[in-house]
């Protein structure tokens, strides 16, 4: 195996087992997850982590569900969940 920091190769370029304190990723060994992936601590792997999309536009201050000026109200903007994380590793965010 020419993979830095595995125990154990599928082939000399795929880790299936990397050395202790470190976390598999397609076939790598990595201190810790790249971006958007969670570690899965019992299995020492990378998973795919919560994935959302683009905030919306500010909605219209309202207060009492009655639409205000703009002092003394609340806007709010939300955004969608566009791939849930691998047994909820990672929560979402709000």
């Amino acid at each position: 195996c020419r993979i830095e920091n595995c125990d154990s190769c599928f082939s000399r370029d795929f880790c299936t087992k990397c050395k202790s304190g470190f976390y598999s990723h397609r076939g790598r060994c990595f201190r810790g997850c790249p971006a958007g992936f969670a570690a899965l601590e019992e299995l020492m792997e990378c998973v795919e982590g919560c994935e959302v999309g683009q905030w919306s536009e500010w909605g219209t201050c309202s207060r009492n569900n009655k639409t205000c000026g703009f002092k003394w109200g609340l806007e709010t903007r939300t955004r969608q969940i566009v791939k849930k994380p691998a047994k909820d590793t990672i929560p979402c965010p709000t």
